[in-house]
């Protein structure tokens, strides 16, 4: 193994271990009632975010939107799909360990969907059910994250 090749491993294994362990401020005291009913309304919120943004026509092809909008309908499918893997996985009574790397991959979506989304035209009615996405998350993300910032509406 090549020295350059030992530090990528050291450095990979130490991303994970320090990803597991909390950093920071505290993290919201554990409530497994409370993370899965959250977890319940955001897989909800979801769905009802995906069906609406799917009712919503798309800008034209060849529009300066419509890569950023096909994007985003992808980024929606994924995010909808971790919220209803993140409830199910509660609701089966795992608790903070075997969650959290569901989060993270749900919060990483997030996070890219929100760049698509400042390119991207949407309606009223897609921007209120982002908006209820947006809150329970914002509920939810003090279980998980120590260093939680409540999400902000995205701006174009």
């Amino acid at each position: 193994m090549t020295r350059s090749h030992r530090l990528l491993v050291a450095a990979t294994a130490f991303g994970v271990l320090a990803a597991g362990a909390p950093v920071g401020a505290d993290l919201a005291k554990w409530d497994q009632a409370k993370v899965t009913t959250l977890a319940k309304q955001l897989a909800d919120a979801t769905q009802a975010l995906s069906d609406t943004f799917y009712k919503q026509p798309p800008p034209g092809r060849g529009s300066m939107q419509s890569r950023g909008y096909e994007q985003l309908k992808q980024k929606i499918r994924a995010i909808r799909m971790e919220a209803g893997a993140l409830s199910g996985s509660l609701e089966k009574g795992e608790g903070y360990e075997e969650t959290v790397p569901s989060y993270d991959s749900l919060m990483e979506l997030v996070r890219a969907a929100r760049g698509d989304a400042q390119q991207v035209f949407s309606t009223a009615d897609v921007q209120q059910k982002a908006t209820a996405v947006r809150g329970v998350l914002n509920e939810i993300s003090p279980y998980y994250d120590p260093d939680a910032v409540p999400l902000q509406p995205v701006m174009r």
